[in-house]
């Protein structure tokens, strides 16, 4: 009895691991190569601690080949929590893009290690805003309690996804895609105005070289107008940030 009971624990282990340590390598803040590794073991190890007493009852399986399922799903469910939680600086990184093509930050474009991408000025400017944002209003926190309440919606031998399921995610894209647009259309707009006066002034003057002020200009005007609605999206991050912990949570309440 006692070997069944030290094996049905390994495996509640095992599996908590799988869920919880995919979820970190695809969380926002916490997937990120500049996140110590040390602290990602910490973490998880005090997740599956808290998560455990949800899952004692779990008896176990004698059966390897369906040991090795509930792991793989534990593993696709982590995953997908952590990706549908990430998706809100997705779209912050999207709309920092759109306001570099438009601005003329393209071309500065650099490979950024702590994101392992090429990251734009306005996106990177933009997700660090968000992340103070993130831990200052303590999402965090609701990020972890969202991922140990998982336990009690989808337990380890639970879980099935169906049409509801993927007609959620395709919603939760749609909607990550709006805010992005949300976000960069006050700077998008104004730049848009800008070359619009310049395109008038090169047609009026033709002896400016518009070409060579429209790149300092804007910049200039970018980084004015940023500062000016700083506030305004302070504000838009602390209303839109929390859709991070529902996009999650709505998806593990669609797989019950």
């Amino acid at each position: 009895m006692n070997s069944v009971i030290t094996m049905a624990e390994v495996q509640i282990i095992a599996l908590l691991l799988c869920r919880i340590m995919s979820f970190l390598a695809a969380a926002p803040i916490f997937s990120q190569k500049a996140f110590p590794n040390l602290a990602k073991i910490i973490i998880g190890f005090s997740l599956i601690i808290a998560a455990y007493p949800i899952v004692a009852k779990y008896q176990g399986t004698s059966n390897e080949l369906i040991f090795i399922l509930l792991a793989a799903k534990e593993i696709l469910v982590g995953l997908a929590m952590g990706y549908l939680s990430q998706l809100v600086f997705n779209a912050v990184m999207v709309a920092g893009q759109m306001i570099d093509f438009q601005v003329g930050f393209s071309i500065a474009q650099a490979y950024d290690a702590t994101f392992q991408m090429m990251s734009s000025q306005f996106g990177r400017v933009y997700y660090w805003l968000a992340t103070a944002v993130f831990f200052m209003m303590d999402f965090y926190q609701q990020l972890i309690i969202g991922v140990v309440r998982s336990f009690k919606i989808i337990s380890l031998t639970g879980g099935s996804a169906d049409g509801a399921t993927i007609q959620g995610v395709v919603r939760l894209f749609c909607q990550a895609m709006v805010m992005s647009l949300e976000l960069a259309a006050p700077m998008v707009v104004a730049m848009l105005v800008v070359n619009l006066l310049l395109g008038v002034i090169s047609r009026s003057i033709p002896q400016i070289n518009v070409l060579m002020l429209s790149l300092p200009l804007q910049t200039v005007l970018s980084f004015l107008l940023m500062l000016l609605i700083l506030p305004n999206l302070i504000s838009f991050f602390q209303q839109n940030l929390p859709n991070s912990i529902n996009n999650m949570m709505d998806f593990v309440r669609s797989l019950k």
